[in-house]
């Protein structure tokens, strides 16, 4: 998992760096040139849209995801294991279900479809929930495998 780690960081922070770049670009076209890019919008929300689906999977796997633990922080550590145990299972079927299956439909029924200022294939920026989605079951059985490591060392 270091591997995908360190691979993810690098381009999530090559996003970054090319968002903000062409953040700068709109705004200096469209106050300074008079003259607003109308590629930069587009390519802006579909690379927002790019960053979230990949940065969702590596926060879940760096537990860095929002998480709300005023519930189980009078659990026993038991009862928090299997809790954890739990919620992993619940992320897996909604990821392979929604995201990778779901996404995947969506991709495929884009097919054919172009963008409106970019002129690029609507596949190329629905792709990102099916890839987000395999992440996200890597990550969370990585995740279920370790918290089931943890689980016989608990009994």
């Amino acid at each position: 998992m270091k591997v995908l780690d360190k691979i993810l960081e690098k381009v999530l922070g090559l996003m970054v760096a090319v968002m903000v770049i062409g953040c700068f670009w709109q705004v200096f076209t469209r106050f300074i040139l008079n003259s607003p890019s109308k590629y930069t919008e587009e390519f802006l929300r579909y690379m927002l849209i790019w960053m979230t689906m990949i940065g969702v999977p590596y926060a879940y796997g760096k537990d860095r995801h929002l998480s709300i633990n005023l519930a189980t922080k009078s659990f026993s550590e038991k009862g928090k294991l299997l809790t954890s145990i739990g919620i992993e299972i619940l992320v897996l079927i909604l990821s392979v279900f929604v995201m990778v299956a779901g996404g995947w439909m969506v991709t495929m029924n884009s097919a054919g479809q172009i963008s409106p200022a970019m002129h690029m294939p609507m596949e190329l920026y629905y792709a990102c929930v099916p890839i987000g989605g395999v992440l996200m079951v890597c990550y969370g059985l990585y995740r279920l495998a370790g918290d089931l490591k943890k689980w016989k060392g608990v009994k």
